[in-house]
């Protein structure tokens, strides 16, 4: 199993794994563009603001993980902040969700980043996700709340 950065081949399989998050998602009542989430995928390749993740295994993706550098809105530092993530569930067990995160903390350390911030937005799986990201150091920051307007 490897983790490497995303190469345009990797695009249909990275594709499949947001159609099936979206479908777990609790944002899954919001229409997903396929053509802007391959465009995203295809702009990170040689960006430095944009990082993909793909967790491979015999040839096939399993998992994947898109990061972006951001700035505090208060100040110049910067934060790495996930836009997507998705394991198959049949590989979350162990390892493999850590190799991931390991390499988005390899990444926000090469870039200068002062945090990380990972959502969790599908499922309903609070517990678990919260702590996993307990243990890998990860506290809980904030509640995102939302309202209907249209």
């Amino acid at each position: 199993m490897i983790v490497r950065e995303f190469v345009r081949n990797d695009l249909p399989q990275c594709l499949e794994l947001n159609k099936i998050q979206h479908k777990e998602s609790n944002l899954n009542h919001h229409y997903l563009d396929l053509r802007k989430i391959a465009n995203s995928y295809l702009n990170s390749i040689n960006n430095d603001a944009l990082k993909v993740f793909v967790l491979e295994e015999q040839g096939q993706i399993i998992g994947c993980c898109a990061v972006s550098l951001q700035q505090f809105l208060y100040n110049y530092s910067t934060y790495v902040h996930d836009c997507f993530y998705y394991v198959y569930p049949q590989f979350r067990k162990g390892r493999t969700s850590l190799l991931l995160f390991n390499a988005v903390r390899e990444w926000a350390v090469k870039n200068g980043a002062l945090e990380i911030h990972f959502n969790y937005a599908h499922g309903a799986k609070y517990g678990k996700v919260e702590k996993f990201l307990n243990k890998l150091g990860y506290n809980k920051c904030s509640e995102n709340y939302r309202k209907w307007v249209l």
